[in-house]
């Protein structure tokens, strides 16, 4: 019995020096405003590899990824603008991007996130521009050259489903609610627990199936972490996407322009000439001059061929600049922003 309470006071003075860290860890955020939204993913990466006894690599990724949502409380007062419902991966995203502590609010469209940052009733919006595994999001592109707004920065989610129920046994469930596309992206797991023979009934969010999951008897979801624990629903698995290396890079957009840094990404689209070798020649002129192209993406925009075009560098490069304004006229220039990452 006296070694029990031992341990029981050592594991209760560990907490302690947990609560302490913890507390400074947030003092430094606060003091400093360190964005550590752009370098949570790589912290993560370091501390998996660490040596530990007790602890493999998935449970260090979801403690630290808890710890950092619950501390990153840098943010001010922002009104940002994300397509929702509460809990949606883009609600996700726009949190890690800009901290807890902001006015966050959902819109139902990713048109709509446009037309309340140009109307000035956001500051900011975060959108979905391509998934690693579905590709780039068409309504996205649309938005972006129909509206005369500026890209700031990016974001990188990992897409993490979750199967959430109030069923305590599996066998239980005869009906799952979630996205197409999370069905789609969750089929291994679906098919190995012989959950393929449930109904899968389709909902417009993953927030919306959870919700549905909770209040209907012998059903689950799939959704996101964010999504359980917002309509507070048990999570039965975790991580259940057949694709471990599943992400979302998000645009964060906004009427305001943002100071050129060190290393900065340029997104552009461009609808060139129907006339033969258009393409090349406009390509041509970022190889001579020795720009980094990191992604051209063709898309239908009012039925004229549209290419998404990014590259490093900043639109005020005097090479970027010359090469610009050469084609100026078949040009729109989306932003240029700190980048986060090369591509998905």
């Amino acid at each position: 019995m006296k070694n029990k309470i031992k341990s029981i006071d050592k594991i209760h003075s560990l907490d302690k020096q947990l609560l302490i860290l913890l507390d400074k860890r947030i003092s430094l955020i606060k003091n400093e405003k360190l964005e550590y939204d752009r370098i949570n993913s790589k912290l993560i990466s370091k501390l998996e590899n660490c040596n530990t006894e007790n602890l493999h690599k998935a449970m260090i990724n979801s403690i630290f990824s808890e710890i950092f949502f619950i501390t990153n409380k840098y943010g001010g007062n922002d009104k940002i603008a994300y397509l929702g419902p509460e809990g949606s991966y883009t609600h996700e995203s726009a949190i890690n991007k800009f901290g807890l502590n902001n006015n966050y609010y959902s819109v139902n469209s990713i048109r709509n996130i446009f037309f309340e940052v140009e109307k000035g009733r956001a500051r900011y919006g975060v959108v979905p521009i391509e998934n690693s595994s579905n590709g780039i999001v068409g309504d996205t592109i649309n938005s972006l050259n129909h509206y005369n707004l500026n890209i700031v920065g990016e974001t990188i989610l990992d897409i993490h489903h979750t199967l959430v129920s109030n069923s305590r046994n599996i066998k239980d469930i005869k009906t799952i609610y979630s996205k197409d596309i999370a069905f789609d992206q969750c089929s291994y797991f679906l098919e190995s627990y012989h959950l393929n023979d449930a109904k899968y009934i389709y909902v417009d969010s993953t927030t919306k199936a959870a919700q549905l999951a909770s209040q209907t008897k012998n059903s689950a979801a799939i959704c996101s972490k964010l999504a359980a624990r917002t309509i507070n629903i048990p999570v039965l698995f975790s991580n259940i996407e057949d694709n471990k290396d599943n992400k979302t890079r998000f645009l964060v957009i906004s009427k305001e322009n943002i100071k050129k840094t060190k290393s900065d990404k340029t997104s552009i689209i461009v609808q060139l000439p129907n006339i033969y070798g258009s393409l090349i020649e406009f390509l041509n002129d970022f190889k001579n001059s020795k720009i980094n192209l990191n992604k051209i993406k063709s898309h239908i925009v009012k039925g004229i061929s549209t290419f998404f075009i990014e590259f490093e560098g900043n639109k005020s490069d005097k090479k970027v600049e010359k090469v610009l304004k050469k084609h100026n006229k078949y040009i729109k220039i989306l932003g240029s922003y700190p980048k986060e990452i090369e591509d998905i």
